[in-house]
């Protein structure tokens, strides 16, 4: 009966999965790798739902990752009120983060997508907090969207039964080199931040940017 139930409004996926991947963004647990895996699945057996799903659950990516980097933003303007946040995070030590996301970002952003438990949520919101530039997090975001989500979505939909086993070693081969990216993120950001002059440019982004 219960299959009987979900095969009547199969039809209705796309925009199933579209809400779900919205809800992400407001970091509730909703897998994207869960979705994109299922809506592989689905699609084997229905191949009509394979262009609106490829597109619904792109949107559903993109628009969560939007919602992840306002909440960050916001945030940042909220606890700039703070004194003891001004210290700990001052206009130089933004910058200096700020500009590394900048030059590495669309590198981290591929590799990322790649990764789950919420290691993308994290980058999106700290995207925001410390305000890199709305159409340089889109033009990351939404290449790196896009390759991730149809990579993973047609290697599942060809491969079917043996998928999980080729992606949980490319997500291990992946986590690797990510690990080593972020200590080395740190590593030059601490360096940078001891190389900083006190008269650093602060580049605090304009409300009206976003």
């Amino acid at each position: 009966m219960i299959i009987d139930f979900f095969a009547s409004y199969i039809h209705y996926w796309p925009l199933a999965a579209f809400v779900a991947l919205l809800l992400a963004g407001f970091n509730l647990p909703v897998s994207e790798d869960a979705i994109l895996i299922a809506s592989a699945a689905i699609c084997q057996d229905n191949k009509k739902l394979i262009l609106p799903t490829i597109v619904f659950v792109y949107l559903g990516i993109v628009l969560s990752d939007i919602i992840s980097y306002l909440f960050g933003y916001i945030c940042s303007k909220k606890l700039s009120g703070f004194k003891r946040i001004r210290r700990m995070l001052s206009s130089n030590k933004k910058y200096v983060i700020m500009k590394r996301i900048e030059e590495h970002g669309f590198g981290t952003f591929i590799s990322i997508r790649f990764i789950p438990f919420g290691m993308r949520n994290l980058l999106f919101l700290s995207s925001g907090f410390f305000h890199l530039k709305w159409w340089k997090f889109m033009l990351f975001d939404f290449t790196a969207a896009l390759i991730s989500s149809q990579t993973l979505f047609w290697i599942c939909f060809i491969l079917g039964d043996e998928s999980p086993l080729f992606l949980d070693i490319t997500c291990i081969v992946i986590l690797a080199l990510l690990i080593f990216c972020i200590v080395r993120t740190i590593l030059g950001v601490k360096k940078d931040l001891a190389a900083l002059p006190n008269d650093a440019p602060s580049q605090e982004a304009d409300p009206a940017d976003l």
